[in-house]
Protein backbone atom coordinates (compact mmCIF):
# COMPACT_ATOMS: atom_id res chain seq x y z
CA UNK A 1 0.00 0.00 0.00
CA UNK A 2 0.95 3.55 -0.57
CA UNK A 3 2.55 5.44 2.65
CA UNK A 4 1.21 8.33 4.07
CA UNK A 5 4.03 10.64 3.06
CA UNK A 6 3.25 8.99 -0.36
CA UNK A 7 -0.26 10.09 -0.75
CA UNK A 8 0.15 13.43 0.94
CA UNK A 9 3.20 14.25 -1.84
CA UNK A 10 0.70 12.87 -4.61
CA UNK A 11 -2.23 15.70 -3.16
CA UNK A 12 0.11 18.67 -2.93
CA UNK A 13 1.70 17.66 -6.67
CA UNK A 14 -2.17 17.37 -7.79
CA UNK A 15 -2.83 21.38 -6.24
CA UNK A 16 -0.02 22.61 -7.30
CA UNK A 17 -0.49 21.39 -10.70
CA UNK A 18 -4.00 22.51 -10.52
CA UNK A 19 -5.03 18.62 -11.56
CA UNK A 20 -8.94 18.98 -12.21
CA UNK A 21 -10.61 15.91 -10.05
CA UNK A 22 -11.79 14.22 -13.36
CA UNK A 23 -8.72 14.35 -15.07
CA UNK A 24 -7.06 12.98 -11.95
CA UNK A 25 -9.43 10.37 -11.29
CA UNK A 26 -8.34 9.31 -14.64
CA UNK A 27 -5.04 8.93 -14.22
CA UNK A 28 -5.82 6.89 -11.08
CA UNK A 29 -8.43 4.51 -13.08
CA UNK A 30 -4.97 3.92 -15.65
CA UNK A 31 -3.82 2.45 -12.05
CA UNK A 32 -7.06 0.34 -11.34
CA UNK A 33 -7.75 1.85 -8.32
CA UNK A 34 -10.22 4.63 -7.44
CA UNK A 35 -8.18 6.41 -4.82
CA UNK A 36 -4.60 7.22 -3.91
CA UNK A 37 -4.98 5.55 -1.08
CA UNK A 38 -4.92 1.65 -3.12
CA UNK A 39 -2.07 2.65 -4.66
CA UNK A 40 0.60 -0.03 -4.16
CA UNK A 41 4.07 1.81 -3.12
CA UNK A 42 5.33 1.41 -6.45
CA UNK A 43 2.54 2.66 -8.08
CA UNK A 44 2.25 5.43 -6.04
CA UNK A 45 5.91 6.26 -6.35
CA UNK A 46 5.16 5.93 -10.22
CA UNK A 47 1.86 8.28 -10.56
CA UNK A 48 4.07 10.76 -8.10
CA UNK A 49 6.86 10.61 -10.77
CA UNK A 50 4.02 11.44 -13.45
CA UNK A 51 2.78 14.27 -11.87
CA UNK A 52 6.53 15.74 -10.70
CA UNK A 53 7.56 15.46 -14.43
CA UNK A 54 3.84 17.50 -15.23
CA UNK A 55 4.92 19.95 -12.39
CA UNK A 56 8.43 20.13 -13.73
CA UNK A 57 6.98 20.37 -17.38
CA UNK A 58 4.86 23.73 -16.22
CA UNK A 59 7.91 25.28 -14.06
CA UNK A 60 6.13 25.06 -10.75
CA UNK A 61 8.14 22.33 -8.95
CA UNK A 62 11.78 21.92 -8.66
CA UNK A 63 12.61 18.19 -9.00
CA UNK A 64 14.66 16.46 -6.15
CA UNK A 65 17.08 14.08 -7.92
CA UNK A 66 16.50 10.68 -7.42
CA UNK A 67 17.30 8.55 -4.09
CA UNK A 68 20.76 7.07 -4.30
CA UNK A 69 21.56 8.61 -7.41
CA UNK A 70 24.19 10.93 -5.92
CA UNK A 71 26.19 7.90 -4.97
CA UNK A 72 29.62 7.44 -6.71
CA UNK A 73 28.89 3.80 -7.86
CA UNK A 74 31.65 1.38 -9.08
CA UNK A 75 30.36 -0.88 -12.59
CA UNK A 76 29.90 -3.90 -10.49
CA UNK A 77 27.56 -2.60 -7.83
CA UNK A 78 24.03 -2.62 -8.24
CA UNK A 79 22.79 0.76 -9.80
CA UNK A 80 20.67 3.16 -8.15
CA UNK A 81 17.08 1.74 -10.28
CA UNK A 82 17.93 -1.87 -8.87
CA UNK A 83 17.85 0.06 -5.10
CA UNK A 84 14.95 1.40 -5.11
CA UNK A 85 13.28 -0.52 -7.08
CA UNK A 86 14.25 -3.38 -4.14
CA UNK A 87 13.28 -0.83 -1.50
CA UNK A 88 10.04 -0.64 -3.52
CA UNK A 89 9.21 -4.37 -3.53
CA UNK A 90 10.04 -4.32 -0.19
CA UNK A 91 7.64 -1.58 0.92
CA UNK A 92 4.80 -3.24 -0.40
CA UNK A 93 5.20 -6.85 1.14
CA UNK A 94 6.30 -5.56 4.29
CA UNK A 95 3.46 -6.14 6.44
CA UNK A 96 4.08 -2.14 8.72
CA UNK A 97 3.57 0.46 7.44
CA UNK A 98 6.47 2.17 9.68
CA UNK A 99 9.42 3.55 7.62
CA UNK A 100 12.09 2.68 10.20
CA UNK A 101 10.47 -0.78 10.46
CA UNK A 102 10.48 -1.43 7.17
CA UNK A 103 14.43 -0.65 6.31
CA UNK A 104 15.58 -2.35 10.00
CA UNK A 105 13.48 -5.25 8.00
CA UNK A 106 15.12 -5.22 4.84
CA UNK A 107 18.26 -4.88 6.65
CA UNK A 108 17.73 -8.25 8.66
CA UNK A 109 16.65 -9.75 5.38
CA UNK A 110 19.56 -8.81 2.91
CA UNK A 111 21.97 -9.56 6.30
CA UNK A 112 20.36 -13.41 6.76
CA UNK A 113 19.94 -13.96 3.24
CA UNK A 114 22.29 -12.27 1.05
CA UNK A 115 25.52 -11.75 3.84
CA UNK A 116 25.55 -8.05 3.18
CA UNK A 117 24.62 -5.10 5.94
CA UNK A 118 23.06 -2.68 3.80
CA UNK A 119 21.45 -2.31 0.69
CA UNK A 120 24.52 0.28 -1.43
CA UNK A 121 26.86 -2.26 -0.81
CA UNK A 122 24.98 -5.08 -3.04
CA UNK A 123 26.62 -6.29 -6.10
CA UNK A 124 24.79 -5.89 -9.64
CA UNK A 125 24.81 -9.91 -9.58
CA UNK A 126 23.56 -10.29 -5.90
CA UNK A 127 20.94 -7.23 -6.21
CA UNK A 128 19.19 -9.22 -9.25
CA UNK A 129 18.88 -12.17 -6.78
CA UNK A 130 17.45 -10.19 -3.79
CA UNK A 131 15.10 -8.54 -6.36
CA UNK A 132 13.98 -12.22 -8.18
CA UNK A 133 13.83 -13.22 -4.23
CA UNK A 134 11.56 -10.44 -3.00
CA UNK A 135 8.82 -10.98 -6.13
CA UNK A 136 9.23 -14.96 -4.84
CA UNK A 137 8.01 -13.67 -1.36
CA UNK A 138 5.44 -11.69 -3.37
CA UNK A 139 3.67 -14.43 -4.92
CA UNK A 140 3.79 -17.08 -2.10
CA UNK A 141 1.65 -14.06 -0.34
CA UNK A 142 -0.27 -13.20 -3.18
CA UNK A 143 -0.84 -17.19 -3.33
CA UNK A 144 -1.34 -17.76 0.83
CA UNK A 145 -3.97 -14.66 0.37
CA UNK A 146 -5.91 -16.53 -2.53
CA UNK A 147 -5.96 -20.09 -0.97
CA UNK A 148 -7.49 -18.05 2.69
CA UNK A 149 -10.43 -16.74 0.87
CA UNK A 150 -11.04 -19.47 -1.42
Amino acid sequence: MATIYQIKKIHTLKAIIGLDDDLYHDMLMSFDVQTSKNLTFTEAAIFIEILEEKAVAMKKWVKQPKKYSDLNRDPKMATPAQLRMIEGLWREICYCDNQDFAKKSLRKFLKSKFKTDDIKFLTKCKAVKVIQAIKGIKQNLKLKKSAATL
